[in-house]
């Protein structure tokens, strides 16, 4: 890893987890320390010195210290807050790098969904549990893991010879998946409206976001499918049904391909 990812590595100072978050207490606040929005659910805008723009799931929000962070939610927010600081990887020191703050994007958009809803649900399985000190140490592992993904995401980008596109087409129809999720979706429609044929459509969004528009819908009603199975009694069938599915055995099928894991597996090891 030959950038600023593999050259530093993030230590937890403190983490909150907030669920379904209508409103910031404050409109713009400026902290001590780094801190970090990782978006499990919803959206926001945010302004942070000169960058500016939007985020939802999958993406992570880098604020340095010292610097003025605007932010409004646009749907209702379920995000980690991390409070950080940086230590640089090993020979870092040594070989003079610059400091995180003139190195580290504002904006990381992950785009391994299946693997990040599973860390996501082990954190929110842990965030349920009283905080106490020692705890900070397995905060600290979840925010590398997180940080490693998007290492390890980079890396397999550059040696792929490409970087992710910036296609403002590609954003609008990510937006319209995350409204549509839950119900009837049909991407040919989708494509329609885009102008597009469906083929055209698939490349274009995995150029953008290195997943195709399925795999990306699959992502987001999985996630609401592990957030039921642990927050709820519901049966397989109701969970289903909020989550776009035709019945639970379908649902079932998706669940195991994607989590290697069945949803009744998945509920019992991880809810508390």
């Amino acid at each position: 890893m030959s950038g600023a990812e593999g050259r530093w590595q993030p230590e937890a100072l403190s983490h909150t987890y907030w669920h379904l978050k209508e409103a910031f207490l404050l409109k713009e606040d400026t902290y001590d320390y780094w801190v970090m929005f990782a978006v499990e659910e919803g959206s926001f805008r945010y302004t942070i010195g000169e960058a500016e723009g939007q985020a939802g799931f999958g993406d992570l929000i880098l604020c340095p210290p010292g610097t003025a962070f605007e932010r409004e939610v646009i749907a209702p927010l379920s995000f980690h807050f991390y409070t950080l600081c940086w230590e640089p990887a090993q020979g870092a020191r040594a070989e003079g790098q610059a400091a995180p703050d003139t190195v580290l994007p504002v904006h990381i958009r992950m785009t391994g969904h299946g693997r990040l809803s599973a860390t996501y649900a082990l954190m929110r399985q842990m965030a349920s549990l009283a905080n106490q000190p020692e705890r900070m140490r397995q905060w600290t592992h979840f925010v590398r893991d997180l940080w490693q993904q998007y290492a390890l995401e980079q890396e397999l980008a550059e040696l792929a010879g490409r970087q992710p596109a910036d296609d403002p087409a590609m954003r609008r129809a990510q937006e319209w998946l995350r409204r549509h999720a839950f119900g009837p979706v049909v991407l040919k429609r989708l494509s329609r409206e885009l102008g597009l044929s469906p083929v055209q459509f698939t490349r274009r969004f995995q150029a953008a976001y290195r997943i195709t528009p399925m795999d990306y819908l699959t992502s987001l009603r999985i996630q609401l499918a592990q957030r039921l199975l642990l927050e709820t009694d519901w049966t397989l069938e109701r969970i289903a049904e909020q989550c776009g599915y035709e019945n639970g055995f379908y649902l079932s099928r998706v669940f195991s391909k994607t989590m290697n894991m069945s949803p009744s597996q998945f509920r019992s090891r991880h809810r508390v």
